[in-house]
């Protein structure tokens, strides 16, 4: 089964992992190839992970100081993963 979109941000930030959408593409950098299953994960989810960088984190990962994300981390003075676990939240609720 596929990691959730915020499962697979959390790996790349303790891997040290940064992510940005360039041109439309999902461009990941880090120290080293990516291990299995996050590559398969990322394919899967390749258009949500794009479509939630450009949404919240303006464009990029870790997220930018002005991103929607980084205003909740702020607002709610949260961590980085209490704010994704808040958008995620929401993000489920709202889909129903």
């Amino acid at each position: 089964m596929a990691q959730t979109t915020t499962q697979i941000l959390r790996v790349l930030t303790l891997g040290r992992y940064t992510a940005s959408v360039e041109g439309g593409e999902l461009r990941i950098r880090g120290p080293q190839p990516l291990a299995d299953p996050l590559p398969a994960s990322i394919k899967t989810r390749r258009e949500e992970l794009v479509a939630f960088l450009v949404e919240w984190a303006d464009g990029g990962w870790p997220p930018a100081p002005t991103s929607g994300l980084r205003e909740v981390e702020e607002f709610l003075e949260c961590s980085l993963s209490t704010a994704l676990d808040v958008v995620e939240a929401s993000q489920r609720r709202h889909a129903v």
